[in-house]
């Protein structure tokens, strides 16, 4: 495990395998689920074993992946936010999640603009983009709130998404 940022009430860390148990106990919520990959809740704590086989090489391999966020006042793991690099067009996709019972606390800005600095500074990504459903209204307005703008509504894994594009400051 390695802590890679802080903010004043988060802890953001790469995976481990032990953290199965608690990804299997956000990722079973329904609505948790529904604008994340397929829209469908996890089953089985074995598909949280899938994610973090895929999370811990992913990491090792390009030195970012989707985090581990973890409340610093309970220590528990709240949800996931990080990057990871689109196969069809390369760009890198900001994306994340909760536990429902952290929605409306501000945990997804305050971990999303960790993470962008984090990506534009350490990183040196030049572009990064963030996909929401197209009814995703709360997530839209997370990526606003950090700057990001509208860049329309494309297809990416056969669905229909609203892009939105950041540029590196320093770009």
């Amino acid at each position: 495990m390695k802590e890679l940022l802080q903010t004043d009430r988060l802890l953001i860390r790469t995976w481990m395998h032990d953290d199965a148990e608690a990804l299997f106990e956000i990722c079973r919520d329904p609505e948790v689920m529904l604008h994340i990959g397929i829209g469908e809740p996890y089953q089985s704590v074995d598909e949280a074993y899938r994610f973090l086989n895929w999370a811990v090489p992913y990491q090792a391999e390009n030195g970012f992946c989707r985090w581990a966020v973890i409340e610093k006042s309970s220590q528990r793991i709240i949800g996931s936010c990080g990057f990871a690099r689109l196969e069809n067009s390369g760009e890198f996709e900001l994306g994340y999640f909760f536990a429902r019972k952290m929605w409306g606390k501000g945990f997804a800005t305050e971990a999303a603009q960790a993470c962008l600095r984090y990506g534009f500074e350490e990183l040196r990504f030049p572009v990064v983009i963030a996909l929401t459903d197209l009814e995703h209204t709360a997530s839209q307005r997370v990526v606003e709130k950090l700057g990001f703008i509208c860049r329309g509504i494309e297809n990416y894994g056969g669905e229909r998404n609203s892009v939105y594009v950041a540029v590196n400051p320093k770009e």
